[in-house]
């Protein structure tokens, strides 16, 4: 080899260099902030995947990553409270860019660092279950289960709470109607739900309504400034029950930036594994129009409103006309008037429910610091149950009109670069109203109510150890007339005045950016509510006759609870627990007794409202786990509830529970998962607190696929699921008609959907 040759190698050889060192110059930088724009999310973690390398964000929410060579680059962005997001690009020269994530900061589903459902977004998740009820949904979250109705209706409990002490806000109003009764589901179409949440300590002390501390949160996707146009049309099948789900969308962002959803939805009988569910059909029609106007960089108007229409029929063998016939009823193995063959009719017994929501809400930001809101909230609620009688005239047995209103201003203040202020008043009125015509006692007395209430919080958020606390008060008044029970009839008159206090604090420590741990102790008041002092009579969904009692105080809440979350540096493995011991006083328990009542309306088992020193106490433990092409979500909770009083467990808890689901990515577009529920048997009963002694525990097990498409430039998404595989026979304990009839069986399920 000469010299010339030598020499033009070793210039290829620095050329190369050098431009290798030039072309790995390049950086990324940018600003982390929630999703409405408004708070900078300090200390977030950023990600690249493909060097391993990350960088954690300033207490501005700023980051840069320095000495990046050109090609794919994919970031995951994270930050404690937040749904994580996954950006992939192709680079080519500096970029800089803002990040927008979910906060739901102090939420039970906190994510650090994790690759959920396969890449797959909570949202989109999300909407590949909204075509079951809400409350299923929810029991993706750990540590939620449902208290059910057969397949009429499913409400969620968290942490052995339900009904009147876990409050469901809706887009931020709290949801009101007759959703007091274990029957009555919350009149929401899950197809509006962009985002699912548990809220609970001091950040839930800024929602309305009446809570022993948790909240629920139903979140529609927000539009923003950066909202674009685009739609979607999903369509899903059941074979049980044959039912059918059509779903519409369409955004824009014209003069307004809008978005409109209409859902249609008709099931025909329910199927358990060995006969049919007679009478358990439903039809469902509901709609939403959400807007928003972005008056100026300071002030923004926004508007919500949404129809929640459905006819739900009652499982038939659930209802009997005498005490014997009742007595043989509870524990059949077949229930009474099971219908050999599907229908799609159904008949009494059944329900018909039209929700209306109605919200505007202004928000202005005069700095960076500083915001007021001020919202507005109207329901009406319009419930019809129909019983079966003799020479049936289609004449509803109870018949209740609702009109609530809420009103609310708030205020958001930054103190500094890691401190800030909360507070806000809310007024709410509630005026429900027995139709007359229905030939019948009411269940729930005509009645007024008005609460005025208060709140404050403050959070210190630096980046190790933060601690926050917050105050609220609120005074509820009742004014109810009933029609008294004893003859002659008249109407009486009862009033009734509440003051009730909450307060919280907790403190987090970040040990590092993989591992941080939070504790907090809540005090809570809830005033007791109209179904508890004045319910008399049947509560035909759930096919029992419920007594309240007006001597009821309110309910004194004390609760303490650890939590420890870690996630891998890489995002591959994120690992959450938690325990909790909750002390309450005068808990208002709704007891099954012994007594078979014969009314004109049938025999029915009897409920009674009463208040017991109680406690409770769990935890659980969820696991998300990104392996190779595999993907793991599973969560394990328990719960125990004990009577003081009496020296017996609770009714009513849930039984410890494990929930797991397995996702295998075969290629970019196929996705293979299965699940498993395994629910134990509630051995905490003694025999005389229920009817029936406690079903024994049962396992299911579901598989599914999905492939996505291209067409004509856009997704469709295809689904093929199996629920309940082994279409195995059970009976859950929080089901109340467990009673009468075993869980539905074997679904195969398919759903299509389409974007643009």
């Amino acid at each position: 080899m000469n010299r010339g040759t030598l020499l033009a190698g070793a210039l290829l050889l620095g050329l190369c260099t050098c431009v290798r060192a030039q072309d790995c110059n390049l950086s990324v930088s940018g600003k982390m902030l929630d999703e409405h724009g408004r708070e900078e999310l300090a200390f977030a973690s950023v990600y690249a995947v493909e060097s391993g390398e990350g960088v954690q964000a300033d207490a501005d929410g700023r980051f840069e990553l320095t000495a990046r060579c050109p090609g794919p680059l994919t970031l995951r962005f994270s930050h404690i409270g937040c749904d994580p997001k996954v950006v992939t690009f192709d680079l080519r020269q500096d970029t800089s860019f803002n990040v927008y994530l979910h906060h739901h900061d102090n939420y039970t589903e906190t994510v650090t660092v994790t690759s959920t459902g396969a890449g797959v977004a909570y949202e989109e998740r999300l909407d590949r279950e909204a075509d079951q009820q809400l409350g299923l949904v929810l029991e993706r979250i750990t540590g939620v289960s449902s208290l059910r109705t057969g397949t009429a209706a499913n409400k969620p409990v968290f942490e052995g709470l339900y009904g009147n002490r876990l409050s469901i806000q809706n887009n931020g109003v709290p949801q009101a109607g007759q959703q007091w009764g274990n029957d009555h589901a919350p009149e929401i179409d899950p197809w509006v739900a962009a985002y699912v949440r548990v809220v609970k300590g001091v950040d839930a002390l800024r929602y309305a309504g009446s809570t022993l501390g948790p909240t629920v949160l139903i979140e529609p996707a927000p539009l923003t400034e950066r909202t674009s146009p685009g739609g979607k049309v999903a369509y899903g099948l059941h074979s049980n029950g044959w039912g059918h789900t059509l779903n519409a969308r369409l955004t824009d962002t014209a003069f307004v930036a809008y978005r409109l959803s209409g859902s249609l939805k008709m099931s025909g009988d329910r199927r358990a594994p060995d006969y049919y569910l007679t009478n358990t059909g439903q039809r469902e029609g509901d709609f939403a129009l959400q807007a928003a106007k972005f008056i100026s960089p300071k002030l923004t108007a926004r508007g919500y409103y949404s129809l929640f229409n459905a006819e739900i029929g009652v499982l038939r063998g659930s209802h009997v006309g005498n005490l014997s016939d009742l007595q043989e009823a509870i524990g059949r193995e077949r229930p009474f008037y099971t219908e050999s063959g599907f229908s799609y009719d159904f008949a009494s017994p059944r329900q018909r429910v039209s929700h209306h929501l109605l919200k505007g809400e202004l928000i202005f930001t005069p700095t960076d610091r500083t915001s007021y809101t001020v919202q507005y909230g109207g329901q009406l609620d319009n419930r019809k149950e129909f019983d079966v009688r003799r020479g049936d005239d289609g004449q509803a047995a109870l018949k209740l009109l609702q009109y609530s209103h809420l009103l609310e201003a708030g205020h958001q203040r930054k103190l500094g670069a890691f401190r800030s202020l909360e507070a806000g008043v809310q007024l709410e009125n509630v005026d429900n109203t027995n139709q007359p015509g229905t030939g019948i006692l009411p269940l729930i007395p005509d009645y007024l109510a008005n609460r005025v209430g208060g709140y404050l919080t403050f959070h210190h958020k630096p980046e190790k150890f933060r601690y926050h606390f917050g105050l609220r008060l609120d005074h509820q008044f009742y004014e109810a007339l009933t029609i008294s029970r004893d003859l002659p009839r008249r109407v009486v008159r009862y009033r009734h005045h509440y003051n009730t206090l909450g307060a919280s604090a907790g403190a987090s420590l970040r040990v590092n950016s993989r591992l941080s741990g939070e504790s907090e102790i809540t005090f809570r008041q809830r005033a007791p509510q109209i179904n508890e002092l004045y319910s008399q009579g049947l509560h035909q969904g759930v096919s029992g006759i419920e007594e309240g009692d007006r001597s009821l105080v309110p309910e004194q809440s004390l609760k303490g609870s650890l939590d420890l979350s870690y996630g891998s540096r890489n995002g591959a493995l994120s690992v959450s627990g938690g325990l909790f011991y909750q002390r309450v006083d005068n808990f208002i328990n709704l007891e099954p007794g012994q007594e078979f009542r014969l009314t004109v309306r049938g025999a029915f088992p009897v409920f009674t409202y009463r208040g017991v020193d109680a406690e409770l106490w769990g935890g659980q433990l969820a696991v998300l786990a990104h392996v190779a092409d595999f993907d793991l979500e599973s969560g394990l909770a328990v719960v125990q509830g004990y009577n003081r009083s009496d020296g017996l467990p609770l009714v009513y808890m849930p039984p410890l529970n494990w929930r797991s689901a397995l996702t295998y990515t075969l290629t970019n577009d196929l996705t293979l998962s299965a699940t498993a529920l395994v629910v134990a048997r509630q051995d905490r009963i003694e025999p005389q607190q229920d009817i029936l002694p406690p079903p024994p525990g049962y396992a299911l097990i579901g598989t599914g696929l999905a492939k996505t498409l291209t067409l004509g430039g856009n997704p469709l998404n295809l689904e093929l699921e199996v629920e309940n595989l082994l279409d195995q026979a059970y009976r859950d304990y929080l089901d109340r008609q467990r009673y009468f009839a075993d869980a539905p069986g074997r679904s195969i399920n398919f759903r299509i959907s389409y974007s643009w």
